[in-house]
C-alpha cells in the first residue's frame, strides 16, 4: 500500500520561504528609489465651510485634468499655507 502512495505523490515546492531569500517579485530598493522621500505631518483636525471644502475638491479636479494624478487633500491645503504665509511676507 506505502508503494501506491509513494507513486502518486509527487514532490511539492515548499508554499514558505526563508526571510533571508527574499521575495524575487519585489525589489525593495526600486519601490524605494520611486517614491518621494515623506515629510513628517500631524494629524489636525478642522472645521471648514462648506465653500472651502469645494475648493479644496474643485483644486484637486484641476490638478488631476492637469497631471493626472490626484493630490491629497492634505497637501493642498499645505501649499495652500504655505502660499499664503509668503505672500505676507512680500507685503
Amino acid at each position: 500500500m506505502s508503494d501506491s502512495k509513494d507513486k502518486t505523490m509527487r514532490p511539492r515546492h515548499s508554499l514558505f520561504r526563508r526571510t533571508s531569500e527574499g521575495i524575487p517579485e519585489i525589489d525593495p530598493a526600486s519601490s524605494q528609489r520611486d517614491r518621494a522621500p515623506k515629510r513628517q505631518r500631524i494629524k489636525a483636525t478642522f472645521y471648514l465651510e462648506p465653500d472651502d471644502v469645494l475648493a479644496i475638491d474643485q483644486m484637486q479636479s484641476e490638478e488631476f485634468r492637469t497631471t493626472g494624478k490626484k493630490p491629497e487633500r492634505s497637501e493642498l491645503v499645505s501649499q495652500a499655507i504655505q502660499a499664503y504665509l509668503n505672500s505676507r511676507k512680500g507685503s
